[in-house]
């Protein structure tokens, strides 16, 4: 695979600051699998833990196809030897990724002293859940975030937008299909047990209405939430008719970052993109 090097634009938004994430990737890393951080439009950017005497690591990504069919092109080949705070790291503005988007991926190593080339198996990376930075600050939601998604719905989940130990916000786009949404439970890295009262990291009974969007804001402090968490949630929602309707259990991965176009912070502070510290029950 031909090594592409490619200069990411650096948004307002996004100094970037590589040492927050792979020490976080390698304190946490229990699953094998890249970290990515895209804005919306721009460019993307890839971590990946090096281990051992890894040498070379790539990856092979594909936008919203089917990977099973064959002689099929990818949208972004690349390979590094680049190591940067013990990760491999990859920019590229050759991807750009937007809401909903859904990339597909097979990664590649190679390691010291062996010519062969290992193929993992293949994986995804769906950029619906935003993880928003402290520093960052954006309009709420994301502007057109509502619209979108409600055209391109085809699996009823909100949007989770979680500022750094300082608040929360859900924003479930409001697709006709859909009915009248009154709540949604979630709980943080543990799965729900039918029958067993669990304690809630989130429980919103009632939304407000918003270009859109049901929309639940808050300024308490949210729960502790980390790189590589994951939020197990519910959907609750009644029907025209009155019917009440619970969705099964779903998880949204805090693995990917997706960063809006609409982003902006102050110019005189930098945003690390670090998660704050947390504690796994």
């Amino acid at each position: 695979m031909r090594r592409q090097v490619i200069v990411l634009l650096i948004s307002a938004c996004v100094a970037l600051a590589s040492a927050g994430i792979c020490q976080d990737i390698i304190k946490k890393h229990t699953v094998d699998r890249p970290f990515f951080k895209v804005v919306e439009s721009q460019g993307i950017e890839i971590y990946y833990p090096k281990k051992g005497d890894q040498e070379m690591f790539g990856i092979k990504i594909y936008k919203n196809k089917d990977i099973r069919k064959k002689n099929l092109a990818c949208d972004l080949c690349v390979n590094t030897t680049l190591v940067e705070d013990g990760c491999f790291k990859i920019t590229s503005t050759a991807l750009t990724v937007e809401v909903r988007d859904i990339l597909k991926y097979v990664t590649l190593a190679k390691f010291t002293g062996s010519s062969n080339v290992t193929v993992a198996p293949s994986k995804k990376a769906e950029f619906i859940d935003f993880v928003i930075p402290t520093e960052c600050v954006c309009r709420d939601p994301p502007g057109g975030y509502c619209a979108k998604a409600s055209n391109k719905i085809i699996d009823y989940r909100p949007l989770f937008k979680l500022h750094e130990q300082t608040r929360i916000a859900v924003y479930l786009p409001k697709a006709s299909a859909i009915g009248l949404t009154v709540g949604l439970k979630a709980i943080r890295n543990v799965n729900f047990y039918r029958g067993i009262e669990q304690n809630l990291d989130l429980n919103i009974q009632s939304f407000t209405e918003r270009n859109g969007c049901f929309v639940y804001e808050s300024l308490l402090l949210a729960p502790n939430f980390a790189l590589g968490d994951y939020l197990n949630y519910i959907v609750i929602r009644k029907k025209p008719n009155g019917k009440k309707i619970r969705t099964e259990p779903r998880k949204a991965y805090l693995m990917d970052y997706f960063i809006p176009s609409s982003c902006s912070c102050q110019p005189d502070r930098f945003n690390l993109i670090k998660p704050p510290q947390s504690s796994r029950n």
